[in-house]
């Protein structure tokens, strides 16, 4: 369509637009212009080598190889892209992946499986052949003899070898990576095996030069241990073997420290001291960790004596049983001896029903318990079933043991059981003895207590005043039984005195006794002495029952000549016998009189 605008239009027109596409030119020039300049700088470079896409495609796998010989910066910086382009592509279809790799990973499979299998059931065979073979039976009794699990005699007389530990070391600093252990062990201070290793290599490197060029250190022992050692570019594995290992061993611990250099090619180039990276090497050392028994045996006449093991085997079965059954009769015959020798219980039912004993009789509450004496005997009372009924035993040692449970007499006093008396001898308070005589009556067994041989211990008060009344004398003319002045002062303190000990006796619960003693000098016949000696003990207790001295408390002893009293002068001894003296007793009574 043609521009119908005048021609000053049309030329104002383009004038605007040469300025509008000088203005872009310009805003291109500085946004673009240093991009531009260098793309143009490097056609020219590559103009200048004669380098072009196909020349590039020519040079490219080669420089690729160069520096892949070189060192492994190539493969870490291309390890991330293709671990990611390789998970791309599974995620998005797996099937070429997995179409490519199950040629190789199907035959894998089914060896692990296999081998698997295989060691499976070379484990079932061994435990079958040592459970039941003669040395397996030895084994065993060497095992319960010397307390040491089963499993541990095997591995001592059957162990070929066994992989106890695997170190990974640096080789150039000489520090642990990586360690692992056989479940079984405790482990040890790998870092102090890690640097002695290391020690004796340097010391193996330093000392024998030439032997370093080919291999350096190798394999070394201590005691029963061998330490095998294998060396990498960057890193050494050595493995820690009790027994004779095989060659085999070598190629493995190879096949470990190659993967562990194509893995961890990055952090063992990288290694400044952090081990943490490493833990990840650790499932690879736990492969080598590797335990060979002896399994094979000749076979040849094994046929002949198949019978022999079995037969053996039904032997010790039956001593076994034979020594069980032994013994749990002999424990039997030894509890059930034991419960009827022991005073105070009466077995009237034993038995034994399969694992469970079963007791019935009678029990004194003294006796002890019977399932603490079968206890002592190493029987299990769980499994034992009693029933006691209570009753009062009279043997001697249960009435004697009841009695001083009873009676709680003091330290200083002993009993003893004669037939149904029981005899108490030492020195108690006279307390204890009042009670005794009260609480023996209901003793079982006891129907007398002698309290004969004990010596009561009256209270400090009384026994001043049985002190002061046996001290006084009331003393009476030649030949007569007549009481004097003196005479009557003397009966009247022993009667106040005699009045006191007697209510002190009986707030104690028990009473006092007087015995009034008479006696005369030799002077006359005996009998008429006798007669007098009586006399004058009469007139003195006259004198003391006017004073309120009760007759039921006192008693008369004439004992004219006999017994005198002694003394220095014949006159002195002769107006002393002319006397009635005292005797007070506080306490229970023996015989119709005081025990004391």
């Amino acid at each position: 369509m043609p521009d119908e605008r005048a021609p000053w239009e049309q030329a104002s027109a383009s004038a605007q637009y040469d300025a509008s596409a000088a203005d872009l030119a310009e805003l291109r020039e500085l946004i673009l212009g240093a991009e531009r300049r260098r793309l143009e700088e490097l056609e020219r470079r590559l103009d200048a080598e004669g380098l072009n896409r196909e020349a590039l495609a020519e040079l490219l796998p080669e420089a690729i190889a160069l520096r892949a010989g070189r060192d492994r910066q190539l493969a870490r910086a291309l390890a991330p892209t293709v671990e990611n382009a390789i998970g791309e592509s599974v995620r998005r279809n797996p099937r070429p992946i997995a179409t490519a790799i199950f040629p190789v990973l199907g035959p894998a499979i089914r060896k692990a499986i296999a081998e698997a299998l295989a060691d499976l059931v070379s484990s079932i065979n061994r435990a079958l052949e040592h459970s039941f073979s003669p040395r397996g039976l030895r084994w065993r009794l060497e095992a319960w003899r010397t307390g040491v699990p089963y499993a541990q005699i095997v591995l001592r007389h059957a162990l070929v070898y066994r992989v106890e530990q695997v170190f990974l070391i640096d080789r150039d600093t000489g520090l642990l990576l990586a360690h692992a252990v056989a479940p079984e062990l405790t482990a040890s201070d790998a870092d102090l095996i890690s640097g002695m290793l290391t020690a004796i290599r340097d010391f193996v490197a330093d000392s024998f030069a030439r032997e370093r060029e080919v291999g350096g250190l190798r394999r070394f022992s201590v005691g029963e241990l061998t330490v095998m050692v294998e060396q990498g570019p960057q890193a050494l594995i050595a493995a820690v073997v009790r027994g004779e290992a095989p060659d085999s061993l070598l190629t493995r611990l190879q096949d470990t420290l190659e993967t562990i250099h194509l893995q961890f090619a990055g952090a063992l180039a990288d290694f400044d001291g952090d081990t943490a990276q490493f833990a990840s090497a650790r499932p690879l050392l736990e492969e080598c960790l590797a335990t060979k028994i002896a399994t094979d045996h000749p076979r040849e006449g094994r046929q002949r004596v198949v019978w022999l093991p079995w037969a053996l085997a039904a032997l010790l079965l039956v001593v076994v049983l034979g020594g069980l059954a032994l013994r749990a009769r002999l424990r039997w015959d030894r509890a059930v001896a034991r419960l009827r020798s022991e005073p105070g219980i009466v077995l009237t039912q034993a038995e034994r029903d399969g694992g469970r004993w079963r007791f019935a009789g009678l029990r004194d509450p003294l006796a002890p318990d019977p399932a603490v004496l079968l206890a002592g005997l190493a029987v299990d009372t769980g499994r034992i079933e009693q029933r006691w009924e209570p009753y009062l035993s009279l043997r001697p040692e249960l009435v004697l043991a009841r009695a001083r449970r009873s009676l709680s007499p003091p330290a200083g006093v002993q009993l003893a059981l004669s037939g149904d008396t029981l005899r108490a001898t030492g020195s108690a308070p006279l307390d204890w003895v009042v009670s005794a005589e009260r609480l023996a009556a209901s003793v079982p067994g006891v129907s007398a207590l002698d309290l004969s041989g004990v010596t009561a211990e009256v209270p400090p008060e009384l026994a001043q005043l049985q002190r002061e009344i046996e001290g006084e004398q009331v003393l009476f003319d030649v030949g007569s039984a007549a009481l004097g002045a003196t005479a009557r002062s003397a009966a009247d303190r022993v009667a106040e005195r005699f009045g006191r000990v007697e209510a002190g006796a009986a707030a104690l619960g028990t009473r006092a006794t007087l015995v009034l003693i008479g006696r005369t000098d030799p002077t006359g016949s005996d009998t008429a002495n006798q007669a007098l000696s009586r006399d004058r003990a009469e007139a003195v207790l006259a004198a003391l029952a006017v004073r309120g001295v009760s007759r039921g408390g006192t008693s008369v002893s004439a004992l004219g000549t006999t017994r005198p009293l002694p003394a220095g002068k014949p006159a002195d001894r002769a107006r002393i016998n002319r006397s009635v003296s005292f005797r007070v007793s506080v306490g229970p009574q023996v015989g119709g009189e005081p025990s004391q």
